[in-house]
């Protein structure tokens, strides 16, 4: 692998931690069984993501549920282990604590987040994530907002 790989396949395993686990991981060890994961319309989502004083929006057009159980997948093959989800009324909580191998060696942290469907076309994820730096917490709402026109 050449020198110049390096920094976008950090930045992708970033990206996809970052976007993962707020809004993706919903997770039990194991094949994903449907009742692992809030029901949500497929269409276009807004994102909105608040973390230590900074806020980011993205837009997707995609089915979040479908998102969730992908997402999960990748987690398991990156190296974390994912708690049993547990369910209580509209809110689903999980944990994830992961070892992902990259070129400058492992990195380690736990992951935990409640996610409360509103409806099928809107949720909260409040997740903390902790590692050898400290811990974080941010808040991810996500609301559907049109059709996908494709």
């Amino acid at each position: 692998m050449t020198q110049s790989r390096l920094p976008f396949i950090a930045s992708r395993v970033r990206r996809v931690l970052l976007l993962a686990f707020p809004v993706l991981v919903v997770a039990a060890p194991g094949p994903v069984r449907a009742d692992d994961v809030p029901s949500f319309r497929q269409g276009l989502w807004e994102y909105e993501r608040g973390s230590g004083g900074h806020k980011y929006a993205a837009t997707e057009c995609l089915d979040p549920g479908e998102e969730l159980r992908r997402q999960q997948i990748a987690l398991q093959k990156m190296g974390c282990t994912l708690s049993p989800t547990t369910r209580a009324g509209s809110t689903w909580s999980y944990s994830a604590d992961c070892t992902v191998k990259m070129p400058s060696g492992a990195m380690k942290f736990s992951r935990s987040s409640a996610l409360t469907a509103d409806s099928d076309n809107a949720y909260q994820v409040e997740t903390r994530t902790t590692n050898q730096r400290g811990t974080v917490s941010e808040v991810i709402t996500a609301r559907r907002v049109a059709d996908c026109t494709n």
